[in-house]
């Protein structure tokens, strides 16, 4: 999980200076995404590159660093272009995710754990409804996201929460709320990216700690988009399905068709190294969502 906790988010000064990299050095109020976003955590570790179009995330032995959407909301599309920790990213832990607040909150997470260079990145996923999470599955991607940037998005409706690599299905979440499963439907969500020291257990189960000789570690988010319903606690239906004009709550985000069915497949087959469903340590009767059929 890698919801950042309350005792660090807090209201930080917006100017910042910027860092060496491509074009004009900037301030984060003068990049392109200011006012979507607002730094909650160490701003000194958010540089600016390409003219304010490339967030550069920093951690450094003092500090990770994080950002938190403005608004909150419920239902829709949100992505990200990213590309991770070049070299020796061992103990770096870097996020995408949205997330409610509270002891019940919702959660959708992509989390990359970092490696030691030669190995392949690990992404792990996980999801959280009503405060229970312990739904992670593990995949070796099938790229090297230090490279060039990749396309990371979820899709949520009131049907079910999907998630993508460049637009290839990796993941879905289906609502069973008639069988007593929680699901996120009702608390807005902020969008949250963030990079940290997890060097306690992101790399090899912990095996491999972060080496600071090799700081700093930079992951570079571009490209956001909030496709989404904005959340109003004063009008909390305001967001219920259905809604004219809401694509992400077309047929194709809801009943996977066949081809998405496939991707989903080859990624499981091919890449996946953990899957909780499959754990039969942590859950000796495997939770409901994993024996349900995809409709």
């Amino acid at each position: 999980m890698s919801f950042v906790p309350l005792d660090v988010l807090m209201c930080c000064a917006m100017m910042m200076k910027g860092s060496v990299g491509q074009g004009t050095i900037t301030t984060f109020q003068e990049s392109a995404y200011s006012s979507q976003f607002q730094v909650v955590w160490q701003p000194n570790n958010v540089w600016i590159s390409n003219q304010g179009q490339v967030l550069e995330l920093v951690v450094t032995q003092q500090s990770g660093t994080a950002l938190q959407s403005l608004n909150s909301y419920l239902f829709g599309s949100f992505r990200v272009d990213l590309k991770l920790v070049p070299n020796d990213s061992a103990g770096v832990l870097t996020s995408f995710y949205l997330s409610s607040n509270g002891d019940h909150h919702d959660e959708v997470d992509f989390e990359f754990l970092g490696n030691s260079t030669g190995q392949p990145y690990v992404l792990q996923t996980n999801i959280f409804a009503a405060g229970v999470g312990g739904r992670e599955q593990r995949i070796n991607l099938w790229f090297d996201p230090r490279d060039d940037f990749h396309t990371y998005s979820v899709i949520w409706n009131p049907i079910a929460i999907t998630l993508y690599i460049d637009n290839v299905l990796i993941r879905v979440f289906q609502n069973h709320e008639a069988q007593g499963q929680a699901y996120p439907n009702a608390q807005g969500m902020n969008v949250y990216s963030s990079v940290f020291d997890a060097s306690s257990w992101a790399t090899q189960g912990g095996l491999v700690p972060i080496d600071f000789s090799q700081a700093p570690f930079v992951s570079s988010y571009t490209n956001y988009g909030m496709d989404s319903c904005i959340f109003d606690a004063t009008n909390p239906t305001a967001c219920s399905y259905p809604q004219a004009g809401t694509w992400w709550n077309a047929q194709e985000y809801q009943s996977i068709p066949a081809n998405r069915i496939d991707q989903l497949q080859w990624v499981q087959a091919d890449y996946m190294i953990y899957n909780y469903c499959t754990d039969n340590v942590r859950y000796p009767t495997p939770p409901f969502e994993c024996t349900a059929p995809l409709y």
